[in-house]
């Protein structure tokens, strides 16, 4: 928009108001795009530790190893689960 009125005032012959304007405006996008890069370069990093952190985590879960003392655990509450249904049912 800003440089269609220039070019608008340079076609007709007159003086565009306020020229410093697009100085101004030069350098305010400037600085947007230096945060939007900053921002950018910022979410990739996070991206990356948390891509590392999943990693790790699916490494220590294939390390673990589920003792039987737990399926025995599992196999008696089911037991008792069966044992109250049918008490329940008579």
């Amino acid at each position: 928009m800003l440089l269609t009125e220039s070019n608008l005032a340079r076609r007709h012959g007159y003086m565009m108001v306020q020229p410093e304007r697009r100085k101004k405006v030069r350098k305010s996008m400037g600085a947007i795009k230096h945060v939007l890069g900053e921002r950018k370069r910022e979410k990739i990093a996070d991206h990356k530790l948390y891509l590392e952190e999943l990693k790790r985590f699916d490494g220590l879960m294939a390390k673990m190893t589920f003792d039987d003392a737990n399926d025995e655990m599992e196999e008696a509450m089911h037991t008792e689960a069966n044992e109250l249904k049918l008490e329940k049912l008579e």
